[in-house]
């Protein structure tokens, strides 16, 4: 076959004859290759020893890609190949590491959960979240802006056209998230629960959860502006929340609630090692065994049954049963109530006034400034007795070291106690405005029921119609009778 210079499509139909070997020409003008393999070693030297003839021959019947160097793709030998056309690359986002769970979640069943050790389930509940929030300016996702597609070329040199690049985004943004272009972060504007559905992002400053807080939540870490629980707490969950929290169901043993705002509960606070913290005013219906702290007001419907509870505001149970019965209930402010104790005459203690840093200490103070001075006392009885044996001369040697330690200790102890009547003087005024403090009882007071106010104590001995007011006088818990 003759070398000639052909058109285009007496090259695709029978070819390029260049130093009399054959080259064909794919269908889709993307590569040109020989069309007999090279199985003679003769006949491969004498291609390589010709390749530059080759390359301009191929380059003179119009194919423009020719390779500087032949290769060997599936045992054919390719001299020319096309740049295919790159596809663009759409808007996307990828969510940053905190919000994977939202996307990691398993579904296993209660049954699979109860399988599980108890030690390994305490990771599950803070592994598996349902409820995943972000504060005001934190980045939520990595923004990638578009890549337009690059066009091709075929082995003729012709541009190929890339395929147009979609315009739909696979993801939208609500109007509680932005996109920061310089630092090409997608960030809330707003506290609260991160949503993500159909592929919209946006945030939830108030949240409802339509269940129980259980494995198939996960614990909760809200910050936003409220957080509304439908269901109970179930065993050992923690939920923290940053706003109001408001809980519709109980709770069950080893809960830890922690709320940066305002709470209100209308199930019951149960269990020995349930924890609650509010910072702010709280408004429950009832607790048992619960531990509770409340730094603001409490008010409470119905009971409170065996609690530790610390109120730093005034506690407040003038609605439904208005019941405290055992455990001990205490008070910054004062204490309104309709019943203290139970029939039964179980110790039931209820402190007004009471700050534990304050009157614990006040009393230590006291108690400790009561040792000391008995001390003293003790001590200069010694030294009375040693001056009397100089004056009947019967002082000896050993007697004079006996002296010497005792003025020793003297000193040492007036020097204590004069720090601590300094301390005592410094933490007066904070007692005596907590002696101002009431409680207030409309309906009983129950036998066994100790009442404290401030730094002072006092025992009911039998039972008492409301309603009535205890007050302190001066170092007295005294009573009177209300309308």
């Amino acid at each position: 076959m003759e070398e000639k210079i052909i058109d285009r499509k007496e090259a695709k139909e029978v070819g390029i004859l260049c130093e009399d070997f054959l080259f064909r020409v794919s269908s889709d003008d993307l590569f040109v290759y020989l069309e007999d393999p090279l199985l003679e070693e003769e006949e491969k030297k004498r291609f390589y020893k010709n390749w530059e003839k080759i390359k301009n021959c191929l380059k003179l019947n119009g194919v423009q890609l020719v390779l500087d160097q032949p290769e060997v793709v599936e045992e054919k030998i390719i001299v020319a190949k096309a740049y295919p056309p790159k596809e663009g690359l759409p808007e996307r986002i990828e969510f940053l590491p905190k919000f994977l769970k939202l996307f990691e979640r398993k579904e296993e069943s209660p049954e699979d959960f109860e399988k599980i050790e108890e030690s390994e389930r305490e990771d599950l509940r803070e592994r598996f979240q349902k409820i995943i929030c972000a504060v005001q300016g934190e980045p939520i996702a990595k923004w990638y802006p578009s890549v337009p597609p690059t066009p091709g070329l075929n082995i003729w040199g012709d541009v190929i056209e890339p395929p147009p690049l979609s315009e739909e985004k696979s993801f939208e943004l609500g109007e509680n998230v932005y996109l920061d272009e310089k630092e090409n972060l997608i960030k809330a504007k707003i506290s609260g629960v991160i949503i993500y559905e159909k592929g919209k992002i946006d945030i939830s400053p108030e949240y409802v959860l339509k269940g129980d807080v259980d494995f198939s939540v996960g614990n909760i870490h809200f910050t936003g502006k409220k957080l509304t629980i439908q269901g109970d707490i179930k065993y050992g969950f923690t939920v923290e929340c940053k706003g109001i929290l408001e809980l519709k169901g109980c709770t069950e043993n080893k809960v830890t609630l922690k709320v940066e705002g305002s709470f209100i509960s209308e199930g019951i606070l149960r269990g020995e090692d349930t924890k609650i913290e509010v910072f702010g005013e709280a408004r429950i219906n009832g607790a048992e065994f619960a531990n509770i702290l409340v730094k603001g007001n409490l008010y409470v419907k119905n009971y409170l049954v065996f609690t530790n509870t610390l109120v730093e505001g005034n506690l407040i149970m003038t609605e439904g049963k208005g019941l405290i019965y055992g455990g001990k209930v205490c008070a910054l402010g004062s204490i309104e109530t309709k019943i203290l104790g139970h029939p039964a005459q179980t110790k039931t203690e209820v402190c007004a006034g009471y700050l534990p840093e304050k009157v614990d200490t006040y009393l230590k103070l006291l108690e400790q400034e009561e040792i000391y001075l008995e001390s003293l006392k003790k001590i200069r009885h010694g030294i009375n007795l040693a001056e009397k044996l100089k004056k009947e001369g019967r002082f000896t040697e050993k007697h004079e070291e006996i002296l010497k330690k005792l003025w020793q200790e003297e000193a040492k102890i007036k020097e204590k106690l004069s720090q601590i009547v300094k301390d005592i003087k410094g933490f007066k005024e904070d007692i005596e405005n907590l002696r101002t403090k009431t409680i207030r009882v409309l309906q009983k007071v129950y036998p066994n029921v100790i009442i404290q106010i401030a730094d002072v104590t006092y025992t009911v001995g039998s039972e008492i119609d409301g309603p009535i007011t205890f007050y302190l006088e001066e170092v007295t818990i005294k009573t009177r009778g209300d309308k």
